[in-house]
């Protein structure tokens, strides 16, 4: 699965819409993406002077923006969001796949959690899922996956990282959210 996430970003980036078999099916697994992948999709509150894209070697699309965050007790107050287009109904099995590297790590570690979700856009910002990872400073994809409680229209949920668990420097590539819809094995998804 994170191989054919990784293809499915690649064919998305590229603005191709070929058929990708998965799991011995002809299936376009591209129809799945609720999102807008590339990364001038994001949206970072927080921050003074709003990151612009720049080149990021070694990152599917080759694509990141950089976001500097401070530690804070409430780690969204530094955070980067997606908005989603698609509708999420109850029961939908969802997948959210971040791409992000640790660009200055937090004083004596080479690591640093990185929280990721699917929420709602607006107060109680109520989550679909959400997972943390460890970056560091090597490209990853930081996984979030979960099953709707309830139905979402298009624009009412959004994909987060929050930023400000460390002082610490964060590079976010692309990002993926998949509707995978009902009664989907949440077994088969990739986790952090």
């Amino acid at each position: 699965m994170r191989a054919l996430i990784g293809l499915v970003a690649g064919l998305v980036l590229a603005g191709t819409a070929l058929a990708t078999p998965s799991a011995g099916q002809d299936d376009d697994i591209t129809k799945y993406i609720i999102n807008s992948p590339p990364v001038q999709s994001w949206q970072v509150s927080g921050v003074q002077t709003a990151p612009r894209p720049h080149a990021a070697p070694g990152v599917l699309g080759e694509r990141a923006i950089t976001v500097q965050a401070r530690q804070s007790g409430q780690p969204w107050a530094v955070s980067a969001q997606m908005p989603i287009r698609g509708e999420i109904k109850r029961g939908d099995t969802v997948l959210l796949a971040v791409w992000a590297r640790l660009a200055t790590p937090p004083a004596g570690q080479t690591t640093s959690r990185l929280p990721v979700r699917i929420q709602q856009a607006s107060a109680p910002y109520g989550s679909i899922a959400e997972a943390t990872g460890e970056i560091g400073p090597e490209w990853k994809m930081v996984y979030a996956s979960g099953v709707a409680t309830q139905d979402y229209a298009g624009g009412a949920v959004n994909l987060a990282v929050h930023l400000a668990t460390a002082d610490h420097t964060v590079e976010l590539g692309p990002a993926l959210v998949l509707d995978f819809g009902q009664n989907y094995d949440a077994n088969k998804l990739p986790v952090n």
